[in-house]
């Protein structure tokens, strides 16, 4: 639930289970954007498929709770594979492992929504998780994605989603937790102008 000032808060569960009941089947049909939390998931997503759903946000969900919807919820397979605007926001863990658990993730869902032009990927504020890549094969990331706004870990992470492998993408908003020299040698087509002062990165094609 949205308030005036945009801030997302959680709806107490009686009152969820009543929009559940009596008031999504009259309307679920009209519905083309949904905010979802791991506790109003399988209220959410019981028996209704949206059809005119186009924009997704998953809020607050850990990196097993987040897995396992994806792997497991085929109602919610079938809305990824549908909408093209995906937000994602995953709680803070931010261990080594943790962040490339986030990066796989971040790969599977590319591979899964066959018609997504924009996602934001653990950019939500005050958050701490990030992406970290491996090195992941190029031809299971090609991509319809125009709008990219993610948080990684170091720059090579932000290199690596720069080799070409999202031949589509014109927009891309990024945060670089560690601002190093990259260590790796990626074939980039993009340069990297960075202002370490306001850790903001801007991309020049």
């Amino acid at each position: 639930m949205k308030s005036y000032f945009d801030r997302i808060y959680s709806i107490d569960s009686q009152v969820l289970d009543k929009i559940c009941e009596n008031i999504l089947p009259r309307f679920y049909h009209q519905i083309n954007e949904l905010i979802i939390e791991p506790n109003s998931m399988e209220c959410m997503l019981r028996t209704m498929d949206y059809p005119q759903l186009h924009s997704l946000t998953l809020l607050d969900f850990s990196e097993v709770s987040l897995s396992n919807h994806i792997t497991r919820n085929t109602i919610l397979r079938k809305l990824l594979q549908q909408i093209t605007c995906l937000t994602i926001d995953v709680k803070d863990e931010p261990t080594k492992e943790h962040c490339i658990f986030l990066g796989d993730m971040f790969a599977s869902i590319l591979r899964l929504c066959k018609r997504i032009t924009k996602l934001s990927f653990c950019q939500l504020d005050n958050r701490t998780a990030y992406c970290s890549f491996d090195i992941m094969p190029r031809k299971f990331l090609f991509s319809t994605l125009t709008e990219l706004k993610i948080t990684v870990e170091i720059i090579d992470d932000c290199l690596f989603l720069l080799d070409g492998r999202l031949d589509c993408l014109s927009t891309f908003v990024i945060e670089i937790k560690i601002i190093l020299y990259p260590v790796a040698v990626i074939d980039n087509t993009v340069s990297i102008l960075i202002d370490i002062s306001s850790n903001k990165d801007q991309l020049f094609s």
